[in-house]
């Protein structure tokens, strides 16, 4: 999966939290047999490989998430059951910020507004996941469709229908900077709190949408903004955002708070559930993603923000990656190994449509598939090699020695990897 920005690797990664059923796996130092499929026949000499100062071994498994880590755990499982932009139109597929683990009601401030952040603070939100995506124009002035889709989990009902109101008051009576939203009603959607506002840019006159729906301990929150012409398109946005979410959160196995468990302090969840996140390459900077990455995600989860998300989302989907960890590399896990081969064949050949040229193998891994491409930000490197079933993934920005050292490694952890998990 690849990110809409180029950082110090390619694949968008969170922080440590599996959120589907669990599999066995085996972390020794033994090779375990290749499933059926398509096998990498290659030989490959361990001994020649250049693998930096990255570990060549599994990590040791994640125990349960703490008090330290849970919001972060819990964000990132949510992704997993937060709607994805393209679902809601299939022309938003330019992924952009803020898509992020909501780490506390502060976070809506680099969302909303400030008051908004305050306010969702003050009724202790606990966390929430928000993907935002717009369709791809061929320069910034054009004219173009966007999406902020965000849910947000708190204590109880109550609090999540009164952080509703008070934000959706403070849009439509308070200035903050941006003019005062007109409140208005989607016939449909009696229980949504909308609000909307117009604004000239260098495209014209656009007109957004800002649409709060308390749903249980949950608050769903729709921003849409489109060319004047096309006002009807956000609420049809909202709408159809909501349609899909309901039904969506409902499936979410959230943890329970302490009050929901009779006043006890439930289990809290294993990080790891299905034993991929074991395989990657950490990140050394526990922070480096600000609790997106160190984590695990299934397709949706993962195509929140990739450069391509209805493309990831198929791919993953259709191979049965369902389990794919996230760290300072990214590691897949398909369903057999001609899921594999076919991760990294469709992912490259889609960032070749992209203006990526074939770059270098690294040393002695001739497995690796390479490609590299000179942007504004710097000359951005990107490989991925299949390991039976396995795939990793790394990149990097003007540092081609680093991103070989990263996925030589990542191959030599996948050799030790349970391809029957």
């Amino acid at each position: 999966m690849r990110t809409t920005t180029w950082m110090p690797r390619a694949a968008a990664v969170l922080c440590a939290g599996v959120l589907l059923a669990g599999c066995s796996n085996t972390t020794d130092d033994q090779p375990t047999a290749k499933s059926g499929g398509d096998a990498v026949t290659t030989a490959v000499d361990p001994a020649a490989l250049d693998t930096g100062s990255y570990p060549t071994s599994a990590a040791p498994e994640f125990g349960r998430a703490t008090k330290d880590d849970i919001i972060e755990v819990e964000g990132q499982r949510l992704a997993e059951f937060t709607v994805v932009p393209f679902e809601v139109d299939p022309e938003l597929t330019m992924s952009k910020m803020p898509t992020m683990v909501m780490r506390s009601g502060k976070n809506l401030g680099a969302i909303i507004s400030g008051a908004a952040g305050d306010i969702a603070s003050n009724y202790k939100m606990l966390y929430g996941y928000a993907s935002t995506a717009a369709t791809n124009t061929p320069n910034v002035t054009d004219p173009s469709r966007s999406i902020v889709h965000a849910v947000m989990r708190f204590n109880n009902p109550e609090d999540a229908a009164a952080a509703a109101r008070e934000i959706h008051t403070n849009l439509t009576t308070v200035d903050s900077g941006s003019g005062i939203g007109t409140p208005q009603t989607i016939g449909i959607l009696p229980n949504t709190l909308v609000s909307t506002s117009e604004h000239s840019f260098n495209a014209g006159p656009e007109v957004s949408v800002n649409a709060f729906t308390p749903h249980g301990d949950y608050l769903i929150y729709t921003w849409a903004s489109a060319p004047a012409a096309q006002k009807d398109w956000t609420a049809k946005a909202v709408s159809k955002a909501l349609d899909l979410q309901g039904p969506m959160i409902d499936k979410f196995p959230a943890q329970p708070t302490k009050e929901q468990n009779g006043g006890k302090s439930a289990d809290f969840p294993v990080i790891d559930q299905d034993k991929v996140l074991i395989y990657a390459i950490p990140e050394q900077d526990a922070q480096a993603k600000l609790g997106d990455d160190m984590a695990a995600y299934g397709p949706r989860g993962m195509s929140h923000r990739s450069t391509n998300p209805p493309l990831t989302y198929r791919v993953l989907t259709e191979t049965g990656s369902d389990h794919n960890a996230v760290a300072k590399t990214t590691v897949y896990r398909a369903k057999d190994d001609a899921g594999a081969k076919r991760i990294v064949d469709e992912f490259v050949n889609d960032l070749t449509s992209q203006g990526f040229a074939t770059a270098p193998s690294p040393q002695r891994l001739p497995n690796a598939t390479c490609v590299t491409k000179d942007t504004t930000q710097g000359s951005v490197d990107y490989c991925m090699v299949a390991n039976g079933r396995y795939v990793g993934e790394a990149s990097g920005l003007d540092n081609k020695k680093d991103v070989d050292q990263q996925i030589s490694a990542q191959y030599l952890i996948l050799e030790k990897a349970d391809q029957n998990a």
